[in-house]
């Protein structure tokens, strides 16, 4: 039986893998597969004669219990080796990185894939074509992996799938395999999110994966889905920017905007190369609708009009007012989503929303922090009739809507049969309005599952739109236990109404058996 398990050469001491233990781990019934893997690649990794020709005698089943193992117990040396021989395209580091977020293991991930890529040869030529360190690998869970191979998320479903047969077929067809004729070497990707916010300095590990990039000679290729941007001097951003594969990037976020006209305009440049971008959240933006900065802002919107498959935009703490129209109009198709906060919009701006091809396909609206209040009767009204057919969310916070904007409102409010969620908070409404609103939302409204409402006015002090504390959290228990007994008069058990406080708690109605 010694002969099945891994140990050393009796003459040089060297690591010894027998094929016989590899087809039998191969071999084994599902429930017992992963248990055995993790000790097989315990017991590989305490060896001291680990090395690239010891990966020579493993089938393609043993690549990731080893991976797990390395990543667990710090082996630089083994992590390498491994990502220079990975037999399968696709490489998933997130949960990994999670469970073991060490700065060296991840060198050691570009250290190995820096060599794969070299013109040494190597006895297991790497198959990696995709190295994804995102962290996010719900998508993984959710596609029927096997109970086996669950346990190693990094391995998409895809890939397993495909490389099933080889796999379970032993050491014949994996040596097989691995010998054929070369082809020529394909880019690696490297699939990562970036949230990049200052005071701004790069971790050793970010500055070493750009730089690796950038040597790679178009060999390596950097994919980021998601960008963050936050406070980062423009002279480091248009270097990273410069190593993005900016096609890839399908969520951006800028806060903290760049004031020089130079700077927006060559940002603006690079905005329009980004021509995959979903979703555009731009804070602190300044909108030089004015004629010292008007060719500025007209070149801005012209890169704009580039982005053909946006569909959220975010635009936030920004002075637009009047202007809306310029910059949705220069929009290539209808938004699925419209976040319009503190941007001191007018009645002409939300009566532009309204007449637009966007109102009638938004499924999210917020236009939190304007004063929507002399829009009441009028634009407001209307546009909540046009979003109707396909308003899933809205947000209406900080608006200084007061009982009669809320009661004005309401008919076309309760026309939104598709509507899930309401926010209303910092809103000075009093206890009789806001019991209203709940009663005619909860009969009307059957979808409408959570609503984030604003404290009364009898419970707390307004001032400029805002509530201001303290809270008088005896009055607003009393309000609460209003609402939960309207909520049992209707039978909502299913709606759930927050305060935008951490305490009193969330009215919901609870049924007792």
């Amino acid at each position: 039986m010694d002969e099945c398990w891994p140990g050393r050469d009796a003459g040089t001491g060297a690591l010894r893998v027998p094929t016989l233990f590899c087809s039998r781990v191969a071999e084994m019934s599902s429930p017992a597969l992963p248990k055995l893997l993790e000790l097989a690649a315990h017991s590989l990794l305490s060896s001291e004669a680990w090395g690239i020709p010891a990966l020579e005698e493993f089938t393609v089943d043993l690549f990731p219990p080893l991976l797990t193992a390395a990543f667990a117990r710090g082996r630089k040396k083994a992590v390498k080796a491994l990502v220079q021989a990975w037999p399968f395209p696709f490489l998933r580091l997130g949960s990994l990185i999670v469970q073991w977020p060490r700065q060296d293991s991840l060198q050691a991930v570009l250290d190995g894939l820096e060599d794969c890529l070299g013109p040494g040869a190597w006895p297991r030529r790497s198959e990696l074509r995709v190295l994804d360190l995102t962290l996010d690998f719900q998508q993984v869970q959710s596609k029927g992996v096997s109970e086996a191979l669950a346990r190693f998320p990094f391995w998409l479903p895809s890939t397993v799938k495909a490389e099933a047969s080889q796999a379970t077929a032993g050491p014949r067809l994996a040596e097989n395999t691995r010998r054929g004729p070369k082809q020529p070497r394909e880019p690696v990707e490297l699939h990562i999110d970036l949230f990049l916010r200052g005071p701004f300095k790069l971790d050793t590990f970010l500055s070493g994966l750009l730089t690796k990039v950038e040597q790679s000679g178009g060999a390596l290729r950097l994919c980021c889905r998601e960008l963050h941007i936050e406070e980062v001097p423009f002279s480091s951003l248009t270097g990273i920017l410069r190593t993005l594969q900016l096609p890839c990037v399908q969520e951006l976020e800028v806060f903290d905007w760049f004031r020089a006209l130079s700077e927006q305009s060559l940002f603006a440049t690079q905005l329009g190369r980004i021509c995959n971008l979903q979703s555009l959240k731009l804070a602190y933006y300044h909108w030089a609708f004015s004629p010292e900065g008007e060719q500025s802002s007209t070149y801005f919107l012209s890169q704009l009009s580039k982005l053909a498959h946006l569909q959220k935009l975010h635009l936030s703490y920004s002075y637009l007012s009047g202007n809306l129209h310029q910059v949705l109009s220069c929009l290539q198709a209808p938004l699925l989503a419209l976040e319009i906060r503190s941007c001191t919009l007018l009645d002409t701006d939300v009566t532009y929303l309204s007449q637009s091809p966007h109102a009638t396909c938004l499924k999210r609206l917020d236009l939190s922090g304007n004063n929507l209040s002399y829009m009441v009767p009028g634009p407001l009204e209307t546009l909540l009739g046009q979003v109707s057919g396909t308003l899933q969310h809205l947000d209406l916070n900080h608006c200084r809507l007061k009982d009669a904007h809320l009661s004005a409102i309401l008919p076309a409010l309760c026309r939104c049969s598709r509507l899930s969620s309401l926010g209303l908070s910092d809103n000075p409404v009093s206890r009789a309005g806001l019991l209203s609103l709940l009663e005619r939302t909860a009969t009307g409204l059957t979808e409408l599952k959570r609503v984030l409402y604003p404290i009364p006015v009898e419970c707390c002090v307004y001032l400029h739109g805002l509530s201001w504390g303290p809270v008088n959290k005896d009055k607003l228990c009393q309000v609460q236990a209003e609402m939960q007994t309207l909520l049992q008069a209707v039978q909502r058990a299913d709606m759930l109404w927050s305060p935008p406080l951490p305490s009193p708690l969330p009215v919901r109605l609870v049924q007792f058996d």
